[in-house]
């Protein structure tokens, strides 16, 4: 019987062994299947992260993009950085089917966003996300920025005003303000105001600034050499005087107080009334001469006190000269001329050889667009502009009417002669004149300027606009195109280069920085006006339009600061 118990005991420990045989396979393919899983998920989530640096990837190569042109082109508004760069595409550096697009975008807020996409293995990882930007326009120092720039010196001995008004908000009886600023900016350049009425801004002076008027300056004085008042009365400065050489007040009193790096005097009849209660009424570095011993004095204390002769370290007015660490000898009048106009103009006029003389007579009327000239009444023949680049002009965008193809457009002129009671009339757009020579209006000669369109003048030689000539501008400022009513960039180096002798107002932004301006009509200059120096006599007086410090002509001449491409952070998209 025992052998048989033991056939029994070898069959059940072979299905025991199949059967952990069994439970073992079961737990290795349960393993197994697991891992495939695990690697599975792995795998995908690999390429998820590809697919994410991908993203990242074409969001730091399109910002690079951006940052790296803005700083070139310094662009002044964002729809022009989204014109330019609104799509890039790229591979990764893993294999070729490792892709990535982007998209920049403007948000309501005014943001850019950059959205991207990485794509890996043909479309079975993919991945979004976006980067948000604050775009920094480019800011530009408008060249005209003051009322009256007289590099060399300012002498205003009329009867005309200096203050200021907005054309943006207004006509000048509407918005007009305290913001006339006279200034000098070469080596010791005076300023000489004699006229009878007042300059309402700051004046500024590299040398002497003399008061020989009998109004007043309504604002800040401040010389680099010396300030003198000539003997009057009442108010000859409502502001405060700044110098860093001497204080000479002969008459009439200052509103503000008096800061003098050098000698003091005042004569009897001056007064420094300190308005603002200052706690010096003066102060001086040099010697003081103070005869009044009542009115000269503060509290009681008077001004041969020591307390107040001590030395105020006046502020420069800033000047370009050798002396400068910045100054550069084949540029030494670059703070006069930050347009290098003179340099430039060369290839202004490279076409000039063909240039051809315009001129109008009796009864005639000429009617300019930007890219064609006919006569309208007892004259024949017309004139096409060219394509030409004008540097200066590359930050605005000439209006063409419908026409625009882009490219600026421009009349060659050898001259131009405008005579007898003949009329020039400027419309659809932004008309662009190249004067090689004089130009010349005399007679009752008309030149009409439509609203919403503009005439910019560049011209080699001398400009004479006559005592009954007109210019009749119907909308005064900057067109929506960025160009003002009527403009003048003269290169002209001669004496007495700008005349204008006009019974008639005239809107203008004059720049003729190596030449003398000379105003000495009746009528007033409505805009701004910078030469070498400004000579104003008769009745002429100077209105400045404030609309103009946001002008952005002038290209990267005169860039105060360039763009930038800020970073905010990360959105996720829903």
């Amino acid at each position: 019987m025992a052998p048989k118990a033991k056939q029994k005991s070898q069959g059940f420990t072979l299905i025991t062994v199949m059967l952990l045989t069994t439970m073992a396979s079961v737990v290795v393919f349960a393993a197994l299947k697991e891992s495939i899983v695990q690697e599975r998920l792995s795998g995908n989530f690999q390429k998820d992260l590809n697919a994410r640096l991908l993203s990242e990837k074409g969001i730091f190569n399109h910002a690079e993009t951006i940052r790296n042109g803005i700083a070139a082109s310094n662009p002044t508004n964002i729809d022009a950085v989204l014109n330019q760069y609104g799509r890039l595409s790229g591979m990764g550096n893993i294999e070729s089917d490792a892709t990535f697009s982007t998209q920049l975008v403007k948000t309501l807020n005014n943001e850019l966003e950059i959205q991207s996409k990485g794509v890996r293995f043909n479309g079975d990882a993919n991945a979004s996300m976006i980067a948000r930007f604050r775009f920094e326009p480019a800011v530009y120092e408008s060249v005209f920025g003051t009322a009256v720039t007289g590099c060399k010196g300012v002498n205003l001995s009329g009867s005309g005003q200096v203050d200021s008004y907005d054309s943006s908000k207004g006509t000048y009886e509407e918005t007009k303000t305290n913001d006339g600023d006279v200034n000098t900016v070469i080596g010791d350049s005076d300023v000489v105001l004699a006229g009878h009425s007042p300059i309402k801004g700051d004046v500024q002076a590299s040398g002497v600034i003399y008061l020989k008027g009998s109004s007043p300056v309504i604002g800040n004085i401040h010389s680099n050499t010396g300030v003198e008042i000539s003997p009057g009365n009442g108010e000859r400065v409502v502001g405060n005087v700044l110098t860093r050489g001497f204080f000479m007040h002969k008459g009439g009193s200052v509103t503000g107080y008096v800061r003098a790096n050098g000698d003091a005097t005042m004569k009897w009849g001056s007064r420094i009334l300190n308005d603002g209660n200052d706690a010096f009424a003066i102060q001086y570095g040099g010697k003081g001469t103070f005869p009044d011993t009542f009115t000269h004095s503060q509290g009681g204390v008077p001004y041969t006190h020591s307390r107040f002769n001590v030395n105020p370290n006046v502020a420069p007015v800033k000047v370009y000269d050798p002396s400068s660490p910045d100054y550069d000898p084949k540029k030494p009048d670059k703070e006069c001329d930050p347009l290098e106009l003179p340099l430039n103009m060369p290839q202004v006029m490279e076409n000039s050889s063909v240039f051809t003389p315009f001129s109008t007579g009796p009864t005639q009327h000429y009617v300019f667009t930007p890219s064609l000239g006919v006569f309208s009444k007892n004259g024949a023949g017309n004139r096409v502009a060219k394509q030409q680049t004008i540097y200066v002009l590359t930050n605005v965008t000439q209006n063409q009417g419908s026409t625009n193809n882009g490219k600026q457009l421009a009349f060659g002129l050898k001259g131009v002669s405008l005579t007898s009671d003949s009329e020039v009339f400027i419309r659809g757009g932004d008309v662009i004149w190249l004067v090689d020579g004089d130009m010349k209006m005399s007679g009752n000669t008309r030149l009409h300027i439509a609203k919403e369109s503009s005439l910019t003048i560049f011209i080699t030689g001398k400009v004479d606009i006559g005592a009954s000539a007109k210019v009749i501008t119907e909308k005064e400022g900057i067109t929506a195109s960025g160009f003002p009513s009527l403009s003048f960039y003269s290169s002209n180096k001669d004496a007495s280069g700008f005349v204008f002798s006009g019974a008639t107002d005239l809107y203008a932004a004059i720049y003729a920085p190596l030449t003398d301006v000379i105003m000495k009509g009746s009528g007033q200059l409505y805009g701004t006006v910078r030469g070498a120096s400004i000579n104003g006599s008769g009745g002429s007086g100077v209105h400045f339009d404030a609309a103009l410090k946001n002008l952005k002509i002038g290209g990267s001449t005169n860039l105060k600061q360039g763009a930038k491409l800020m970073f905010l952070g990360w959105r996720y998209p829903s």
